[in-house]
């Protein structure tokens, strides 16, 4: 058989074979369309406190760092990292820290065809924890 015939039929069978390979992982990611709900993490509104965010984990499996995501509609765990590099957080009081270990957590129900908007919120007034997570919008 041909080199070119070998590398065209592998070709198509990786094409062929891919939207199935990517939920191996077991996450319930989609591709885009009106069968899929969006979250999106971006942009920030730094006059208003809002930070973007990028999602780091879908219900206590780890992902690959990203800004937007198509999801399954279904209930969701969203764990996220708050981009706020040039915000400082207040000082905080001496002792051991109160910070909850889940305040970068979000709990979602996806609903097809709707885009999540979710931010994090820069709480200047409140050292412990410094950032929320909320949902800003949803269109």
């Amino acid at each position: 058989m041909n080199r070119p015939l070998i590398a065209i039929a592998l070709s198509a069978l990786l094409a062929l074979t891919a939207p199935f390979s990517a939920r191996a992982d077991g996450l319930p990611t989609t591709k885009p369309g009106p069968d899929a709900a969006q979250i999106t993490g971006s942009p920030g509104l730094r006059n208003e406190d809002l930070f973007e965010v990028m999602f780091t984990e879908i219900n206590g499996k780890n992902i690959q760092p990203r800004r937007n995501l198509w999801l399954e509609p279904g209930s969701y765990k969203i764990r996220v990292l708050v981009v706020a590099d040039h915000t400082r957080p207040p000082m905080r009081k001496p002792g051991p820290r109160q910070e909850d270990p889940d305040y970068n957590l979000i709990e979602l129900e996806l609903e097809a065809g709707k885009t999540y908007h979710i931010r994090g919120r820069y709480n200047r007034d409140n050292p412990e924890p410094p950032y929320s997570v909320i949902l800003y919008k949803v269109e």
